[in-house]
């Protein structure tokens, strides 16, 4: 999907590379024991593998374009409602039976 904002995919990748860059000089890689369960860590340590920020882009450029739908679908005019359905026939023909011809 592209847009005035650019490719949403390249968007997506350029935010978790900067993600990825500020939580390198943040939170440097560390092999100490309370990392192994600390989120900030563990969440640092999941964004510098490569698989893992790749599941991220996918997962953001799915939400940005669903989202973009979203927005596209909403503004969007109403459509015009169908014309009311010819009044229906009766079932019936009435029969006058009081004329004489």
């Amino acid at each position: 999907m592209t847009g005035p904002a650019g490719d949403i995919g390249h968007e997506a990748r350029a935010l978790v590379e900067a993600a990825r860059d500020w939580t390198a000089r943040r939170f440097p890689e560390s092999h100490a024991p309370e990392c192994q369960w600390c989120p900030v860590c563990r969440t640092a340590a999941a964004l510098r593998d490569p698989d893992v920020a790749d599941h991220v882009v996918g997962v953001v450029t799915t939400a940005a374009g669903a989202l973009a739908s979203l927005l596209d679908s909403l503004t969007r005019p109403a459509p015009e409602p169908p014309p009311p359905p010819p009044p229906a026939q009766p079932a019936v023909h009435e029969i006058p039976l009081d004329e004489r011809p």
